[in-house]
């Protein structure tokens, strides 16, 4: 062999390597702070764009953007695979940098199974203790979200079961658990108790994404948590109420003639999460709906002190059962005429309780979210007016409140002016009318701009009010500010325009950055001259 070659020649070996980041790897941030934590920002947030809590990214594309049988572009695989070949193939610092810069450009989800498929089809093969080690080296040393998943990805590929404590801890964190729990499903020798035990520890995306790949178990043990615990999550419970309800058997766990608190309690966030659908099953995509519903409603009607998601669920139920939409295809699905007579019967007669009214007055005096907004919302259902809490909550808080929309909503005619002559005292009207720029309103800075957004969006119900914030609103530099305030300038009798408006909505034109909100005003002003 040449000596030059010899000279070149280097086993391949992390050892040494200088990797292109200086800061706390993710694990061990995630293993210092807590699944929880918020992971450390390495790009700087645009204001006019927004921002994905952990995991939400992932699991919007996951869930309604990515279609895994779609052919797309493959520039953005073939670089990658490219980069990380040159780094299988020749361990150095440049190669490293080249890698990470590559994998952070752009999220891994939309490449991930394509990337898994090539990398097992080819570079395992021929490089499969090098991609173990990387992928250790990525997961537990890399400082970069993306870079950390392919880490995950190699490790699924290429690890085994020394890895799972590190998956385990990973996939505590929202972001990182689709990744982690793959590779702990592929490793692990008990895959459904790691998943469970995973699910229970995660509550946003992280446990969608997880329950999901609990579909279908036949074990016991997590079928009654699913009905109790497992399709609560911080997103949207109708992503796993469909997959819980059946996975579970919620029409079976609710035969017995006694059930405990949490399954009743379940059971009705459940029904009520079917019957709202949305993004998963809705009601009609369970074929046990029919049975779960009567027996839910049997052990409402047998159970005293309930609290108020039953009434919710009680009046979603209601809804449901009276409106006649969709029963026509739901009469060949299961359901029965004489069903349904008798279930809107016991829907009604169980909302008819009278302890619902002091359970809402407790609820309205709580200082905890959920509880408060809870009971906020069954004196919807009850229509018992909540207008002089909200009043109160605005009265503390204006510009963080966020009780100026149900103020606004129960504040008639001849409430607004009241209303109106509070806000003039608060929101500081002269800061918000700027000027036009493109922004969507995020961030501290905007805070007064996003309390405007209650007053304005309302005072469309309300022509001939509130001039001064319809001005403001029209000059703010948040987009959402402006048409509000169009909007509403809109619903008033051109007769009644106070003077300079004309004028205003002409300047406004000539400053406008929104293309669309351009073409409004422009209309605007056409006909009020037509």
């Amino acid at each position: 062999m040449p000596m030059m070659n010899l000279l070149n020649f280097r086993p391949w070996s992390l050892k040494g390597i200088t990797p292109p980041w200086t800061g706390q790897s993710l694990f061990a941030y995630v293993q210092a702070q807590g699944g929880d934590a918020d992971l450390p920002d390495k790009t700087d947030r645009d204001e006019n764009k927004i921002g994905w809590t952990a995991g939400a990214l992932d699991g919007v594309t996951s869930h309604h953007l990515f279609d895994p049988e779609a052919v797309g572009p493959e520039q953005r695989r073939t670089e990658l695979l490219s980069a990380l070949e040159r780094f299988l193939n020749r361990a150095t610092a440049e190669n490293l940098s080249a890698l990470y810069s590559s994998v952070r450009r752009e999220p891994l989800l939309s490449e991930a199974d394509g990337l898994e498929q090539a990398i097992g089809a080819g570079l395992l093969r021929r490089y499969k203790s090098r991609v173990t080690e990387t992928g250790r080296y990525l997961a537990n040393e890399a400082d970069e979200k993306e870079n950390v998943k392919l880490g995950l990805m190699l490790i699924e590929l290429a690890g085994n079961e020394s890895d799972l404590p590190v998956l385990e801890l990973l996939a505590t964190h929202d972001e990182f658990t689709l990744y982690a729990a793959k590779a702990v499903a592929r490793l692990s020798t008990d895959p459904e108790q790691k998943l469970w035990n995973i699910a229970k520890r995660v509550h946003g995306w992280g446990r969608v994404q997880v329950v999901e790949r609990l579909s279908g178990t036949q074990n016991r043990d997590i079928q009654a948590w699913m009905l109790r615990e497992g399709f609560r999550n911080n997103v949207m419970y109708e992503y796993l109420a469909g997959v819980c309800a059946k996975t579970g058997r919620l029409h079976e766990a609710l035969r017995p003639t006694h059930i405990d608190t949490e399954l009743l309690d379940g059971a009705a966030a459940i029904l009520k999460a079917l019957v709202y659908g949305g993004p998963a099953d809705s009601i009609d995509d369970y074929p046990q709906a029919p049975e779960s519903v009567r027996e839910y409603l049997r052990h409402v009607t047998g159970t005293a002190d309930l609290d108020l998601e039953h009434l919710l669920c009680l009046a979603c139920l209601k809804n449901f059962l009276f409106n006649d939409d969709g029963w026509r295809e739901r009469l060949s699905n299961g359901w029965d005429d004489g069903l349904r007579v008798r279930l809107q019967a016991q829907c009604d007669d169980q909302i008819g309780r009278p302890e619902w009214r002091n359970k809402v007055d407790q609820g309205l005096l709580s200082e905890e979210d959920r509880a408060f907004y809870q009971a906020d919302a069954a004196a919807q259902q009850l229509g018992i007016s909540t207008r002089n809490v909200h009043f109160a909550k605005v009265k503390a808080a204006p510009l963080k409140s966020s009780s100026w929309y149900r103020l606004l909503e129960q504040t008639d005619e001849a409430q607004i002016e009241e209303v109106l002559r509070f806000a003039d005292g608060v929101f500081p009207l002269e800061q918000i009318a700027t000027g036009p720029t493109d922004s969507l309103g995020f961030g501290e800075k905007y805070e007064a701009h996003r309390a405007l957004d209650w007053v304005l969006q309302d005072l469309k119900r309300f022509p001939e009010h509130g001039w001064k914030f319809l001005k403001a609103g029209i000059q703010s530099p948040v987009t959402r500010n402006r048409n509000m305030a169009l909007n509403a300038l809109l619903e008033w009798p051109r007769s009644t325009w106070p003077e300079g408006a004309e004028w205003l909505l002409g300047t406004a034109l000539q400053a406008e950055p929104n293309k669309d909100l351009r073409e409004r005003l422009k209309n605007a002003l056409h006909s009020t001259k037509a």
